[in-house]
């Protein structure tokens, strides 16, 4: 029975990547917006290690004068491997195929990952359905044509989680806490927002050792992934920043007076070039770097808020329809086209997450979703959260949060399986004892 499960699961698998790369090679794709940025900070560290350092103007984001800060560096990391692996350290536009089978092959991985952490949860029958689901989800396989962060993030996010329950039933705990701490890290480095991920693995940490060394060594390694971007920043931009300074850009994007009255979709994000009164801070950008400009805008976005105080509650409730496809056709199609993601493929996924959703709340209901450790559930609410309430564009900041709607799927479909096996086995008995059928 085992090797029958292997199959399967190498089956899926197969047909995943098979599909993802399908995509790629179904759909033309020129970068644009961040996907473009990434690759030019790929071919920088393929060549040089890091960012630039240059300090010449428009050299850092919003045409500040560098060091940059502003992105992340976990993507254009592991764009840059693909870069050194595939020969074609510059110019950039050589890596993008390269690039683009990478993220088929991180597309891959997700489903896998999906599937591990639906085994360790729900066992089995739910891990093959949550994995098949997974495979064939449009959004997913729509997501790996196109360079965007969240495909190396909602890999990291899975696989965080996976070792953290992992650790629960292992006979070396403390190296599957150190691992999720790393891969928490990580995931960090990717995306900002990982850091919210701290509470359900330290979570998970303590509910698999009943001990505090367990969440100790976990928030040790956690801290320990992030210290050499850290000092990197600190000898670059002489100024304390963990990660990246786009908090200024990002939050004054969307607390701000045009986006507030953006009649087709209200409070969306717009980069500070396109607010009406920023005409001074765009002429003294140059002279600034990007944590003076970060922290300039900051100050603005916290001075809207303090004169709107029930803003943020409404960026949540606006970008939460954007999240669940419910602001209107415009709201998807912007999102889709800013990742240059085809409007037709797009149609596809929309409808695709509804059906997924509706196959989630089935899941919801079953015993097998009821049985999960509710740490692994305030994972995906609160990745939720820290996008609804700055910046929502389906589908990509919806990615790392739709596995865990695949995984009450697989509930649902392996409940609905069980229900079957039990109809066909009570008709054959009845058949067997002569009984009318019917």
């Amino acid at each position: 029975m085992r090797w029958h499960r292997t199959l399967l699961i190498t089956g899926i698998l197969l047909l995943a990547l098979g599909l993802r790369i399908a995509e790629v090679q179904r759909t033309p794709y020129r970068p644009i917006n961040d996907a473009g940025s990434y690759l030019t900070l790929a071919s920088q560290i393929a060549r040089t290690g890091d960012y630039s350092t240059s300090h010449r103007p428009g050299t850092g984001a919003g045409g500040t004068r560098g060091p940059s800060a502003y992105f992340p560096p976990g993507f254009p990391y592991f764009l840059a491997a693909v870069d050194l692996i595939g020969g074609h350290s510059t110019p950039r536009d050589g890596a993008v195929h390269p690039a683009r089978i990478s993220q088929a092959v991180l597309g891959a991985a997700i489903v896998g990952l999906v599937g591990l952490v639906a085994l360790e949860t729900f066992g089995a029958t739910v891990a093959l359905a949550a994995a098949l689901l997974a495979a064939v989800y449009p959004v997913l396989v729509e997501l790996s044509g196109v360079l965007v962060a969240e495909n190396l993030f909602a890999a990291l996010v899975l696989a965080a989680l996976y070792a953290i329950l992992r650790a629960r039933r292992s006979g070396r705990p403390y190296a599957w806490i150190a691992g999720a701490g790393a891969l928490g890290g990580l995931a960090t480095l990717t995306h900002v927002n990982g850091v919210v991920l701290l509470v359900p693995l330290l979570a998970g940490a303590l509910a698999a050792r009943r001990t505090v060394s367990a969440p100790l060594v976990l928030a040790c390694v956690f801290v320990a992934v992030l210290v050499p971007w850290t000092l990197r920043n600190q000898s670059q931009l002489h100024r304390f920043v963990p990660v990246s300074d786009e908090t200024g850009i990002t939050l004054a994007g969307t607390y701000n007076r045009a986006s507030a009255a953006n009649p087709a979709v209200p409070y969306k994000w717009r980069l500070f070039y396109g607010i009406p009164g920023e005409r001074a801070l765009i002429r003294e950008s140059h002279r600034l770097t990007e944590p003076e400009l970060s922290s300039r805008l900051q100050s603005q976005a916290l001075r809207y808020i303090g004169a709107h105080p029930l803003a943020p509650l409404a960026v949540l409730f606006h970008n939460t329809l954007r999240l669940l496809e419910l602001e209107g056709t415009f709201a998807w199609r912007a999102s889709a086209a800013a990742i240059a993601l085809p409007g037709g493929t797009a149609r596809v996924g929309v409808y695709s997450f509804w059906a997924l959703c509706l196959l989630a709340l089935a899941g919801l209901a079953t015993a097998r979703a009821r049985r999960a450790p509710l740490w692994l559930w305030t994972a995906p609410l609160l990745l939720w959260l820290s996008v609804a309430l700055v910046n929502a564009e389906t589908p990509r900041f919806r990615e790392p949060v739709d596995p865990f709607l695949v995984l009450l799927a697989g509930c649902a479909v392996a409940a609905a399986a069980g229900r079957l096996r039990s109809w066909s086995a009570s008709l054959r008995l009845q058949r067997r004892a002569g009984a009318p059928v019917g």
